[in-house]
């Protein structure tokens, strides 16, 4: 299972301020949780959860989950917590060994989004709106991230509404980076919250639909010498940023790839984020690699969004059966493009999927492995 470098936990109740403070300002107590937390000698194993004040935690080790939860989470640990009087949900998640979140649902009278706020800033807190609803009636949570001295950088996330049912949930993380979304809310957010500005939604279509859309831009026409001259490649409506100002020399052997000359970039598709490389001659590009940094819900079918926009995709290899991912090659071809191959390898963590492209621009596959299978032979279909 992939976990981000991000370790996030909830709110849990404070020992920092007096019981008088709590009792007179509910919300300074949580800030006050949210200081303790954000210390920067607060491990991150599950055991350190017993370093959170008030709340009570289900004996070690967490369960192992059957199936793996949207946020990444294979383990799980339950918990109650009391905070100023209010009695709260706990469950924490992550890996086998590091806490990734720990979720805090409040059903008692709500702290208030704006009085937690207000208590962060009373302890030196800063707190930058960073993700916030597009301001079309749906969603209801908002990301805030938080620099303070002394203190390790946050995430704090407060959700005010559930289907537009009030409701208060709290999460914090370590770190600057933002949790993912899932493929149904990126329409639903936007990353630009400041005052007066408009929101344009992370995306206004899905992940699959917005990678489908950068396959079918790195696929040369079909005039041409096959792949991309380096500067052409630079400027195609691919969604990726490459890095540097051309390629470099590198060595990708550990990708079984002999080309001399490399560059190296990252793309945001509908919000998700994917690593990526090109490599080729000196003159041209012939291969690109597309790796998502995360995991998102299995089930998506993006090979079916690229057939919808004009490719035919035909399955020509599978690899090793009895794996826990897929590694198959498909031809992509059009009366208007030259043919490539792509290799699409999908992982699996329960109902968790992470994807791996690889996209041969000048129509060849690599050698075979003694595994790999034909279409139509042992389950290659």
């Amino acid at each position: 299972m992939r976990i981000a470098s991000t370790v996030a936990v909830a709110i849990a109740s404070s020992a920092v301020l007096s019981s008088g403070a709590a009792q007179s300002k509910p919300a300074a107590a949580l800030a006050g949780i949210v200081r303790a937390f954000l210390a920067e000698n607060m491990g991150n194993g599950w055991e350190d959860l017993e370093q959170l004040p008030s709340i009570r935690w289900a004996p070690l080790p967490p369960t192992d989950l059957p199936n793996c939860l949207p946020d990444g989470g294979c383990y799980t640990r339950q918990g109650q917590a009391v905070v100023s009087g209010r009695n709260l949900v706990a469950m924490a998640t992550g890996a086998r060994t590091i806490v990734a979140f720990v979720y805090l649902r409040n059903g008692s009278a709500p702290f208030t989004e704006a009085a937690i706020l207000e208590s962060l800033a009373e302890l030196g807190i800063s707190a930058e709106r960073a993700r916030c609803p597009t301001g079309t009636g749906a969603g209801g949570t908002n990301w805030y991230r938080l620099t303070g001295a002394s203190l390790a950088p946050g995430v704090l996330s407060i959700q005010t509404s559930c289907g537009r049912r009030p409701c208060e949930g709290v999460v914090l993380s370590r770190g600057e980076e933002l949790p993912a979304l899932q493929p149904n809310q990126v329409s639903l957010y936007s990353e630009q919250c400041a005052a007066g500005v408009p929101r344009p939604p992370v995306s206004t279509r899905k992940p699959d639909e917005v990678l489908a859309d950068t396959i079918a831009a790195l696929v040369p026409p079909g005039s041409g010498a096959p792949g991309h001259d380096w500067k052409t490649l630079a400027t195609l409506p691919a969604g990726i940023t490459w890095n540097g100002d051309g390629p470099k020399p590198g060595n990708l052997s550990v990708l079984n790839d002999p080309n001399p000359m490399i560059q190296t970039g990252s793309a945001v598709l509908g919000g998700r984020r994917f690593s990526a490389i090109a490599s080729g001659s000196p003159a041209r590009a012939s291969v690109v690699y597309l790796e998502e940094t995360g995991t998102h819900p299995r089930g998506e079918h993006v090979l079916g969004v690229v057939f919808q926009k004009g490719l035919t995709v035909e399955l020509v290899r599978c690899g090793p059966i009895y794996t826990e991912s897929t590694n198959n090659w498909y031809r992509l071809t059009s009366g208007r493009t030259r043919p490539v191959m792509l290799r699409q390898s999908i992982g699996y963590d329960g109902n968790l999927a992470h994807d791996i492209y690889e996209l041969r621009l000048d129509g060849s596959l690599p050698p075979r492995d003694p595994r790999d299978r034909d279409p139509g032979m042992n389950g290659c279909r």
